[in-house]
């Protein structure tokens, strides 16, 4: 049988990917597969839900272990948000509380939104219900053809206690993490 091209495409994206665009492909992955938790909560799917909450939790579990805790208070920060977002993660599941998507939603949406910035690159996601992308998040393209995310500023800045976009450079939230491990 043949290769699937697209998980081959995909493949090769991954390996070739620099860390700052690898960190990026880990916040779509758990927003994507949030959604697909979400949507098995409405359908009354516990055994989807719990799936793609499992993956969600393995996304945030390899953000963790991929920061690297020596390089000071912006690591330590994020190490801790993570924590929290996993423990809403796993009460979520327990519990069947779409709320608590809603708040790791939140903040994963402003820290892609944070990364972006930092590395210079425009907030993009494919078009609204592709991939399992949750409905809650709609798409739009802008001028130059790109989908970009559409919600309203107030969810996405705030969130985080102490963040004010603009104040880290690139350089200063690579330090807080190694290398980020995409082989699982």
């Amino acid at each position: 049988m043949g290769v699937n091209p697209y998980a081959q495409y995909h493949k090769n994206q991954v390996e070739t990917a620099d860390q700052g665009n690898l960190l990026l492909m880990l916040y779509e992955g758990a927003l994507r597969f949030l959604g697909r938790a979400r949507r098995a909560l409405r359908e009354h799917n516990a055994e989807a839900a719990n799936n793609n909450l499992v993956r969600t939790q393995e996304i945030i579990a390899e953000l963790m272990a991929s920061l690297n805790l020596e390089a000071g208070d912006v690591a330590v920060s994020l190490f801790r948000l993570y924590e929290y977002m996993h423990y809403l993660l796993v009460q979520a599941n327990i519990r069947k509380d779409e709320e608590m998507l809603d708040q790791v939603e939140g903040m994963l949406l402003e820290l892609k939104e944070a990364w972006s910035s930092a590395l210079g690159m425009g907030v993009t996601v494919p078009p609204a219900g592709q991939d399992g992308e949750d409905p809650a998040v709609s798409s739009r393209q802008n001028p130059e053809g790109e989908w970009m995310e559409s919600r309203q500023t107030e969810e996405k800045v705030g969130a985080l206690a102490g963040y004010q976009p603009g104040l880290r450079e690139e350089e200063a939230l690579k330090q807080g993490y190694r290398r980020v491990n995409m082989s699982g």
